[in-house]
């Protein structure tokens, strides 16, 4: 996606806050004077990338494109903990962290992941890319934390006719929605729309067809697109049907589109926008609510995230939807960066584990992230 966010920072403050053969950052000994070296890198990066947005001059999507499925080679370190200064965890708070990844890759292709959704109760991925591409593979455990990635293998989304969705100008790839057999992903940019996949079996290979969507959608204005899909549970009252959801409000009245896509009607409702976030991701927990992942980016703070819960029951046409915060990071203070997407599963013993990946924007001073955490 190609909006404010995407090359609006690039965090050259990424090399300091490393952790050393310690596990401690140089920023840990929080002196005054190496908090204030933190927050003038931090102002100075957001300066020089805020000057290159509109020109796209950092943006490193590979040229020669992916043609067929391929492996790609991974590396991954371990995120131990969340708070980059050891805070305690709010004893209060539903969530509990599991732990993360920080990922690696010499493929130039493999970044910029945009929508994601894990399977096989956790141990399986399927992911789309914001430069057309699927990404599928395996999560691998070390004794319930995110251990690593094995079977990494990507491959260029495919229209009907078997070309790429990016050949057509449909390559800005940022949801997915799983259901049975079916797969569907929304793509922005001077054109929104949801594309089909079925079977689900050897999806890399399928190809997909375009969905019919209301006007409203196809014309949603770049950088204000088709952001978040997520398929209603079943027992609700659109259950099977899909729940789109734009990024940002288009009137100035802090107020998201949305729509419940069902047998080719759309109905429209919205989704409240507070403190400066914008939506990035949706996904429904095994329970039936609604997580909702939203980013918000400032000069000082550099990226931040939140998650919201709303609850199943206000999801109807006509509604103005809005809930609890869960979780509330940025970027000086968590280990987090560009988070994109969401997922939400239940494990084999019962219990919903909720895992959020960001996307690198295809800058090297940006971190490709999987964190997951237990919701109560």
């Amino acid at each position: 996606m190609q909006n404010r966010h995407d090359t609006a920072i690039a965090d050259v403050v990424s090399a300091h806050d490393r952790p050393d053969d310690t596990g401690m950052t140089k920023a840990s000994d929080r002196t005054g004077l190496a908090l204030r070296r933190r927050w003038w890198l931090i102002a100075l990066a957001a300066l020089i990338i805020a000057g290159a947005v509109g020109r796209d001059r950092l943006r490193f999507k590979p040229r020669e494109p992916l043609l067929a499925l391929t492996p790609i080679p991974v590396a991954t370190r371990a995120i131990a903990e969340f708070s980059r200064f050891g805070a305690a965890a709010d004893p209060e708070s539903p969530l509990t962290f599991r732990g993360g990844l920080v990922i690696e890759s010499a493929s130039p292709h493999f970044g910029g992941i945009s929508g994601l959704r894990v399977t096989d109760q956790g141990h399986g991925f399927i992911a789309v890319t914001d430069a057309g591409y699927w990404v599928q593979g395996r999560l691998l455990y070390d004794a319930g934390r995110p251990g690593g990635l094995a079977d990494i293998v990507m491959a260029p989304v495919l229209g009907a006719e078997g070309a790429p969705l990016r050949e057509s100008g449909k390559g800005d790839l940022e949801s997915i929605a799983l259901a049975g057999e079916a797969a569907y992903v929304g793509f922005e940019g001077f054109r929104n729309g949801v594309a089909y996949f079925r079977p689900k079996s050897d999806l890399l290979l399928q190809r997909g067809r375009l969905l019919p969507v209301p006007p409203d959608i196809v014309a949603l204005p770049k950088g204000r697109g088709l952001e978040a899909l997520a398929m209603l549970p079943a027992g609700h009252d659109f259950g099977g049907s899909l729940l789109a959801i734009a990024e940002r409000d288009r009137t100035g009245r802090g107020l998201a589109p949305a729509w419940i896509l069902k047998d080719g009607a759309a109905l429209e409702l919205k989704v409240r926008l507070k403190d400066g976030y914008d939506i990035s991701d949706a996904a429904f927990v095994p329970e039936g609510d609604l997580l909702l992942l939203e980013r918000r980016l400032s000069l000082l703070g550099g990226f931040a995230m939140r998650l919201r819960r709303i609850p199943a029951a206000d999801i109807r046409p006509g509604a103005i939807l809005d809930g609890p915060s869960l979780l509330e990071a940025n970027r000086l203070f968590h280990e987090i960066d560009n988070m994109e997407g969401i997922s939400a599963h239940r494990d084999e013993l019962g219990k919903t584990v909720v895992t959020v990946v960001s996307d690198d924007n295809f800058l090297p001073v940006q971190r490709k992230l999987l964190l997951q955490w237990e919701l109560k």
